[in-house]
């Protein structure tokens, strides 16, 4: 197929290497059939299903908004691996982005927000008991402390881009099926520790979690500006060897915009990293809103109790026992001293 070389960015998109055009009609029917994959989405349905049975058996109604969710990161998998996210993952750099993008940060917020742990702790089996002492190990309580967890989330993507990583995933099959459960797993292992929703090492105030998500969307905005305004071309010996294009046409600098070539769709891809990393910011603040909100209920509880009663003093009468209510801060150490209270047991003779 003769291209010519202002068409270079476009010619990336429209096959000009071993794939078929990218057009409307692939996105809808160029799907893939990727057994590893499959079989991961498999045993995870099936693990869910089973934990939410068992649970409804023996707690009582499962939250449909937990399934729900459990659905949607269910889909959103089978569409980063075998749809034509994965068909044209190997083949174009802004598709690659995207499933990255999405195995990274999209669906495991939703995986986090289906509680998939605390169907796995439900009972008094084995099973149950192994994942708490696990929860409970040391190594996850470091993993998860929020400076930790943070940084490990936001290496990666800089680790995979600016590293043979990337490369070897793109010609090692073994490299890349496990490259997907990895970024699957390092989303998990943040947003886990961050909405608390299912059982965790240690809980911290959500209000950390609102200022980490702040750093953490500077941190994808970061590896996107390198991408789309970086001078190297990240894999471009492997884009380069797709393509049909001359040498001139491929490493054109991205001023020429779309007859660019490789730094075209490299910045397409960034756009892609950072504009989904941005989206999915939007249902890890609402379900943060809602652990703000459920911490400032449980603190109201808490001061509501304490306004009652806390203390009673028996004093001798007529011959009964007579009740003297005292108010909780007249007892309480702190602010019995700050208002000059003293107790009377403590009052010498």
């Amino acid at each position: 197929m003769a291209v010519l070389p202002e068409a270079a960015g476009r010619c990336l998109s429209a096959g000009c290497g071993p794939a078929s055009p990218l057009t409307m009609n692939q996105v809808f029917t160029g799907w893939k059939f990727d057994p590893a994959m499959l079989v991961v989405l498999l045993l995870g349905v099936a693990g869910y299903v089973y934990g939410v049975r068992r649970y409804q058996r023996e707690v009582g109604r499962w939250p449909l908004g937990r399934t729900l969710c459990f659905v949607m990161a269910a889909l959103l998998f089978t569409l980063a691996t075998m749809s034509f996210i994965g068909s044209y993952a190997l083949v174009l750099f802004w598709v690659r982005a995207l499933q990255n993008a999405l195995l990274l940060m999209t669906v495991p917020l939703f995986l986090t927000c289906s509680a998939p742990l605390t169907l796995a702790t439900t009972g008094e089996g084995r099973g149950a008991a192994l994942v708490l002492r696990i929860i409970g190990s040391k190594p996850l309580k470091v993993l998860t402390f929020p400076a930790v967890v943070s940084v490990v989330l936001l290496v990666t993507p800089y680790l995979l881009y600016f590293t043979g990583w990337y490369q070897a995933s793109l010609t090692n099959a073994f490299v890349d099926e496990t490259l997907h459960l990895e970024l699957l797993a390092v989303g998990f292992l943040y947003f886990w520790s961050r909405v608390q929703i299912d059982p965790v090492p240690k809980r911290f105030t959500h209000m950390i979690s609102v200022w980490i998500s702040f750093v953490e969307g500077i941190g994808d905005a970061g590896v996107a500006m390198v991408l789309w305004l970086g001078g190297n071309r990240v894999a471009g010996s492997y884009y380069a060897s797709l393509s049909t294009l001359p040498h001139s046409a491929l490493y054109a600098p991205l001023s020429l915009g779309a007859h660019s070539g490789l730094a075209w769709n490299q910045a397409i891809g960034g756009a892609v990293f950072w504009i989904v990393g941005d989206l999915t910011s939007i249902p890890l603040l609402a379900a943060l809103w809602r652990g703000l909100r459920r911490e400032d209920d449980e603190r109201a509880v808490v001061a509501e109790e304490s306004l009652e009663v806390v203390a009673v003093e028996y004093a001798p009468g007529d011959g009964s026992a007579q009740e003297r209510f005292r108010p909780w801060w007249e007892t309480d150490p702190e602010m019995a001293g700050r208002f000059g209270q003293v107790d009377s047991e403590e009052t010498p003779a």
